[in-house]
């Protein structure tokens, strides 16, 4: 009995050592954000290391200062070991609205393999400072070093890489509302469509308030656009169909049809699928209504041709 107690007190301590909870506080300005040193304690265990970084209360180091959570789950390059990858899930918000600076919204501003060239074990994330405290909890012991020109100085020097400095404003890559992610995503809803409540950003992160954006070109079988106002109405006994000196004197002065956007607004805005498409179909609809008018013209000067070869003819005689 007391070997097995003895085993089990000895399993738990070794469980409660592979479990490492602290805090680090980043010094320097409260505008930058600096490098800070992680370990991969799981590499040697052929699993994925995990630590957690927040602050819950928005008061701590002064009067609102602001709160993230973040996890990070991560598996280190080592000198080209091939599976290598490092996600992240951050909520990061700061309580003052109104704030001048928006990077007062941020205390992740990005991270990195430090592993690439070397075999050194560590990534760098980078923590906002100006004396900010954060919490952390590690699957496996890990011992955090910063480098914010107070508790180490600056740059830190990557072994064999580069040398990193602090940084003004988050990466790109930094999603501050949830998941960023190293690899491939595959959502396999086959019966339940794949469902996203908010906007989509494909090669962007700034939507312009549509619910796809997309920062290169798209490719598709096919793309139906609904549109309403369909320009059927051209074809209205009250249409006010323009007249071609009309829409001469509106080229001459503007460079463009009429109800068609510039050159230059193209270029600022760009290309509304389907009201452009509800556009030229009014413009097709008007030029056929003007090819009618044309026609009608046309057959009553032939008829009146022949009118008038009929009456030479008659004088002739």
């Amino acid at each position: 009995m007391k070997k097995l107690i003895m085993v089990l007190l000895l399993f738990a301590c070794l469980k409660v050592r592979a479990q490492n909870a602290g805090s680090i506080t980043v010094g320097g300005d409260l505008d930058k954000f600096y490098p800070t040193l992680w370990t991969d304690g799981g590499w040697s265990s052929n699993t994925a290391s995990v630590l957690e970084i927040g602050r819950s209360s928005t008061h701590v180091n002064g009067d609102w200062r602001g709160t993230v959570i973040a996890k990070f789950s991560y598996h280190t390059y080592a000198w080209g070991n091939g599976a290598g990858f490092l996600n992240a899930d951050v909520t990061q918000v700061n309580n003052l609205e109104n704030t001048p600076n928006d990077r007062n919204r941020n205390f992740i501003a990005g991270w990195r393999d430090a592993t690439i060239r070397s075999g050194s074990g560590s990534i760098i994330i980078w923590l906002r400072g100006g004396g900010t405290t954060y919490y952390y909890k590690s699957l496996y012991a890990n011992a955090p070093v910063v480098y914010d020109g107070v508790a180490n100085p600056l740059p830190f020097q990557e072994e064999n890489g580069p040398a990193h400095s602090y940084k003004t404003t988050k990466d790109p890559y930094v999603n501050s509302d949830g998941m960023s992610r190293s690899g491939t995503a595959y959502f396999n809803g086959v019966v339940t469509p794949n469902y996203f409540a908010g906007d989509v950003g494909v090669g962007t992160p700034d939507t312009k308030g549509y619910k796809l954006a997309v920062n290169g070109k798209i490719r598709a079988q096919e793309i139906k656009v609904e549109t309403a106002n369909w320009p059927d109405y051209v074809f209205a006994k009250d249409y006010a169909l323009p007249s071609l000196k009309e829409t001469e004197k509106h080229i001459q002065e503007k460079g463009h049809l009429p109800g068609i956007p510039s050159a230059q607004e193209v270029k600022n805005n760009g290309v509304d699928l389907g009201e452009m498409n509800a556009k030229l179909l009014k413009k097709i609809e008007e030029l056929t209504l003007y090819l009618i008018q044309k026609d009608k013209e046309l057959e009553q000067v032939k008829a009146d041709n022949k009118q008038t070869r009929e009456m030479l003819l008659k004088m002739k005689k």
